[in-house]
């Protein structure tokens, strides 16, 4: 009821647990006053004022949410103790002669424990799940709580901005974060990850989902995108948003209106803001010899835009909240396609493989950054290994016991 901006009385609550215990068949219960109470004290509940989103953009309320209430926000909080939160869908198995399938990631992130990642010790990423792979208001609390336990180890304290929708319940009794909402209905002008940074995480995204399949189609492999598997996004979209720049961040926040210009220029991010080698990927595509029986690629634009209009969570219907709950939870990897398993490298095979990325990065690419990475990965990975083959040759003294 609060993305309709609908008040609610205690009545109202009261009828709909009976509803709900009717479509159960719970027969016998009747709701009272007393049992509302204890829910809304169980639950968390409060009044609070109606915040939701409105029919359309009000310019004025976006202009006076701005000069009013952020300044007040602003002033108790640093630059880098602001931060801004936005969820958004993405088709990892899409090629540009697929589209017309429209594999969704929502079909693979049902799976508490996906196949692909069997043998996977920690993931860049906080990963979860549920039955239909969107945001819930009881996920995103817990990844505020999460956050929140993190930051208060840290003694650290945030100001984070999110849109509303049904998935932002007001979380309460944070301790190090404090959480504000925007303005109904100001998403398309005010939330600075929709002003270029998603869009800019996905260009990059794209661009190594090209260059892999171009990878397999080069191995002669005419199929690639079955061999992209959840963990290969996973990697993939980390990696992009480790490319992302501080300065395109804070050009988002700014055309967003959250950072002042002081010399009298528009608040416009610029038409090259997220080109950098955008064609790239395309030009190699092109150039391909396996490509001959391939639809030509289409745009780039086009490509990276593909799935921004996917929706990320679900309002709140009597139907849907009994299917939730009768719905039991998909824990295994039901769903997931089956993808053939390569059989996880040993620590030799690791090691020959980082020495020979390094012997090639010295001899091949003239960049201080990457060849110090690759040393410090062969280094560790190194120690790692005679550290294990250490461990494996030390005898207990119970061995010689019989």
């Amino acid at each position: 009821m609060r993305n309709k901006k609908m008040p609610i009385s205690g009545p109202m609550p009261q009828e709909k647990a009976n509803v709900f215990a009717a479509r159960f068949g719970i027969l016998d219960f009747n709701c009272s006053a007393s049992w509302i109470s204890r829910f809304k004290v169980g639950h968390n509940i409060v009044a609070g004022k109606i915040v939701g989103e409105s029919s359309s953009v009000d310019q004025n309320s976006t202009t006076n949410w701005l000069t009013t209430v952020w300044p007040n926000l602003r002033r108790q909080f640093s630059d880098d103790e602001i931060f801004n939160a936005d969820e958004t869908g993405l088709f990892y198995k899409l090629i540009y002669y697929e589209w017309h399938k429209k594999k969704e990631i929502a079909h693979y992130s049902k799976s508490q424990k996906p196949r692909c990642f069997k043998g996977v010790k920690s993931l860049p990423v906080d990963y979860a799940n549920n039955r239909k792979a969107w945001m819930t208001s009881e996920l995103l609390e817990k990844w505020l709580r999460d956050w929140d336990r993190d930051l208060v180890k840290e003694k650290k304290k945030i100001l984070l901005l999110v849109d509303n929708c049904p998935a932002h319940p007001n979380v309460t009794d944070l301790k190090s974060i404090t959480l504000a909402f925007l303005p109904p209905n100001t998403t398309s002008v005010l939330q600075p990850m929709d002003q270029g940074i998603i869009r800019a995480i996905k260009t990059n995204f794209r661009k190594n989902l090209v260059l892999n399949m171009i990878n397999c189609l080069s191995a002669n492999d005419n199929n690639p995108s079955t061999k992209i598997t959840m963990l290969d996004a996973i990697l993939m979209v980390n990696d992009a948003w480790n490319k992302m720049s501080q300065s395109t961040i804070h050009n988002c926040f700014r055309h967003a209106g959250f950072i002042e210009r002081h010399d009298g220029l528009p608040n416009q991010i610029s038409e090259h803001e997220f080109d950098e080698e955008d064609e790239v990927p395309l030009f190699l595509w092109s150039r391909n010899p396996n490509l001959d029986s391939l639809a030509a690629p289409v745009m780039w634009e086009d490509y990276v835009d593909i799935d921004s209009a996917l929706l990320t969570s679900e309002e709140h219907t009597d139907d849907n909240i009994v299917q939730n709950i009768n719905a039991k939870e998909q824990l295994e990897s039901d769903g997931e396609e089956e993808v053939e398993e390569e059989p996880l490298p040993t620590a030799e095979e690791a090691l020959k493989a980082a020495e020979l990325l390094s012997r090639f990065v010295n001899s091949n690419i003239e960049n201080d950054n990457l060849t110090m990475a690759m040393s410090s990965i062969h280094n560790n990975l190194r120690d790692y290994f005679y550290y294990k083959m250490k461990k494996q040759k030390q005898t207990k003294i119970t061995d010689y016991i019989h």
